[in-house]
This record gives structure tokens, sequence and C-alpha cells, in this order.
């Protein structure tokens, strides 16, 4: 037998985690509130990184609550993103007011190769308060990325005539959701480990909580869920920090820090139960995950 085949079935011997696939889960910051930016105002709003994200995309997403469809009349806000908040629009990494085009909701990153956190410098122009919300999802690197070159984005220069005050700003900290985009499938007993990342910042300080949600899709599938501080997660493992054995469709974990020593996170599902599937001859889960961190 080939020596390194040898390994992976002593490993898979000693930890029980042979086959077992790894799922990145995507990470969305969210404002905790409604935001509103004076006229000629400036406000800065930070996602905590903790550096996780090099490499991942990043999609920038404002929401006008009373002018959805962008109408300059009413008011917009302009926006630009950067990895220091005392960075000017010059170094801007994206921007949503393109030259010679009316401003626009988002702007994107293909590469953030920052490891710094993420910082959405916003004015509202000559208008009025203007009332936003402010989304920000960055997505896994795609699998192919490291076999095949892509090419840089190209951004679109930016309008010369939207300037952003100069002044001390307060930052304001945005809410970090870890979740799954799209529905996932897991066969009966069957088990996937989740790689959540998380990240304190000054509002949550070094001591706060983890909540960790599984839910199934549909009428008859359940979970179970065992989280850890390691890639190394099985049920019976020495990485086990916090666990809910009880198969329920919709299964949740708290889990309690200090020091802010849980950045990353490893969540091992196990399905129960499940709709028959007669493709694969199987009952199969169908499921959703979401992950927050808060203030205690």
């Amino acid at each position: 037998m080939d020596p390194k085949t040898f390994l992976l079935l002593l490993v898979c011997a000693v930890t029980g985690s042979c086959g077992i696939t790894t799922l990145e889960i995507g990470t969305r910051y969210v404002t905790r509130s409604v935001a509103t930016v004076l006229a000629e105002q400036r406000k800065v709003f930070a996602a905590s990184t903790c550096g996780q994200f090099v490499g991942n995309s990043a999609n920038i997403t404002i929401l006008l609550n009373n002018n959805p469809e962008w109408n300059p009349v009413k008011g917009v806000v302009y926006f630009y993103v950067v990895d220091d908040p005392k960075k000017s629009e010059d170094y801007a990494i994206c921007h949503n007011h393109p030259a010679g085009k009316p401003a626009v909701p988002f702007c994107s990153v293909q590469h953030w190769n920052s490891s710094k956190d993420l910082f959405i410098v916003t004015t509202a122009g000559r208008v009025s308060a203007v009332s936003f919300t402010v989304n920000v999802q960055f997505r896994p690197k795609p699998v192919m990325e490291k076999y095949y070159y892509i090419e840089p984005q190209m951004m679109a220069k930016r309008n010369p005539y939207v300037v952003f005050p100069r002044m001390n700003d307060d930052i304001y900290y945005l809410s970090e959701i870890a979740e799954t985009s799209t529905t996932q499938q897991l066969l009966y007993q069957e088990q996937v480990i989740l790689d959540v990342s998380f990240c304190a910042n000054k509002e949550t300080t070094d001591d706060y909580l983890i909540r960790s949600i599984v839910f199934g899709t549909d009428d008859i599938s359940s979970f179970t869920q065992h989280i850890c501080d390691q890639a190394d997660c099985t049920i019976e493992g020495t990485h086990v920090i916090a666990y809910n054995g009880n198969q329920l469709p919709s299964n949740t974990v708290d889990v309690t820090t200090q020091h802010a020593q849980y950045q990353r996170l490893f969540v091992l599902l196990t399905c129960w139960g499940g709709d028959y599937n007669p493709a694969k001859k199987a009952y199969e889960c169908n499921y959703q995950y979401t992950g927050s961190i808060r203030p205690k």
C-alpha cells in the first residue's frame, strides 16, 4: 500500500472524519439600524474582517429607503471603499459614482487583497438628509482560481464633482452574519463541516456571543450540530466547544467567548430524516445555515 494512502486511512480511523466535506460559508455585514447622512456630511462604516477574507470577492450595496430608483433629485448616497478610513477617494478600491453617469447602488471588488478591515466612506452631496442601509457581502474565492489567472477588475473613473468632506470620523461598525447563499443538501446521516469566520470589533469588544443556527427548508429534515475550534471536527473529538445533539428541524447552539478567541469556527452538521430522493436512492436533508455575532 502506498504510504500516503496508509496515512490517510490511519487518520480516518483515528478521527472518524474520513470523507467529510468542508464548505466555506459566505459572510454578510449589515447596518444594525437605518442610517442617515446629512448634506455634505461624511460617515464611515466598517466591516471588521480580522484578515479572514483575503482573495474573496466583495459586493457593497446601499439601499435608499425613500428613493429606491436612485433619483438624484430626491438625494442619493455617494460612497467609496478603502482598507483605511484615513485614505481619500483617490485610493478607492471601488466606488459608486462613475464619471458622466448617475450614481449606482453598488460597487464590487473581484479580489479583496487586504488583510485590513473594509471601510465604506459615504456622503449625501448637496441635498437634505438621506436615509439608507448598508450591506457588504464576502463570497469565497472560486475553486478554479488557483489554476487559472483572472484578469483584475477595471474600475471606472469616478465623478470628479463628487466631494467627500474632510473631518474626524466616528466609525459605525456593521453587524456580521455568516450564511449559506443557497439551500444545501445532505444525505441521511451524512455530515458536512462548515468553515465559518467571526470577528470582534470595538462594539462587540472581546466578550461576545456567537449564535449558530441550521434549519431545514422542507418539512421533515432535522439536524444535530457540533462546533469545534479546529478543522479536525468530530462528534466525540477533543476540539468540540459546544453542541446540540438533539435531532431538530431548527438546531441552535450559542457559544460564549472571552478574549476574542473564536474568530474561526468549524460547525459539524449531521442530517437526520429528509425527503426520499429516488435519483440517489436515499433520504436527503435540505438546509440553510446562519451564524451571528453580537455583544453579550
